[in-house]
């Protein structure tokens, strides 16, 4: 009999080991299969040459065909995190590659992110000047927006029907988007943070860059006091 049961417990924990193996292959499996997405290959490629613009447009690139490419919003969370210190969209990407992979083995190491990109952004708030503090109202509330955003899409994955609450945060950005077209660069600004106030998104700095070729030569130095024509939606 006691034979019988040790082999029992063999057997069981066997089975528990085997189960675990596998889930983590999947994980493992899961980012291979993204990574060589032809857009995320580019992306790396120009990572590694030093050209964070072009690999940051070919993830934006790669998520406009595949909005749930989770490795590509994590790829893009750190780029605008380290390269243009936009806090504010590294936060929604990073949250949303949680949401796409709420079992990741990296989870502790993004939720740090995510806590970092929050005490900068804070940061940049108590050393901002008043004008800078009253423009950054917009930013806080996309903030929320794009916490709503991940919110929802965490229940629509679990089946469960989307709130209606996400609309009131996107009326709040509505008003900023809408505001005067003309914009001082103020300090700690970068393209990436001013296309996030006026569009929602950071995707279209570029848009920003290409109507300032005359008063922005680089796109990552833009300096305080510049002041920018910003294009109609």
């Amino acid at each position: 009999m006691k034979r019988e049961a040790i082999q029992t417990i063999i057997q069981a924990g066997l089975a528990v080991l085997c189960f675990a193996l596998a889930a983590g292959c999947g994980r493992v499996s899961d980012e291979r299969r993204e990574a060589r997405d032809r857009h995320l290959r580019r992306a790396e490629a120009a990572k590694q040459a030093q050209d964070i613009d072009r690999a940051i447009a070919l993830c934006e690139k790669a998520l406009e065909r595949r909005p749930g490419l989770a490795l590509a919003h994590r790829e893009l969370g750190l780029m605008l995190d380290n390269y243009r210190q936009d806090h504010v969209a590294a936060l929604y990407h990073y949250q949303r590659y949680l949401q796409l992979r709420p079992d990741s083995p990296n989870r502790a190491d993004l939720e740090s992110l995510i806590q970092h990109c929050r005490i900068s952004f804070a940061a940049q708030i108590v050393e901002s000047p008043d004008e800078w503090k009253r423009n950054l109202r917009a930013r806080d509330a996309r903030i929320r927006a794009l916490e709503m955003e991940v919110s929802t899409l965490r229940a629509q994955s679990g089946a469960a029907p989307a709130p209606a609450a996400p609309a009131a945060p996107a009326a709040a950005a509505a008003p900023a988007a809408a505001a005067a077209q003309i914009h001082v660069v103020q300090a700690g600004e970068n393209l990436g943070a001013i296309s996030t106030r006026y569009y929602g998104t950071p995707s279209r700095w570029k848009d920003i860059f290409n109507a300032n070729r005359d008063k922005v030569p680089d796109a990552n130095n833009v300096r305080v006091g510049t002041r920018l024509d910003i294009p109609k939606e």
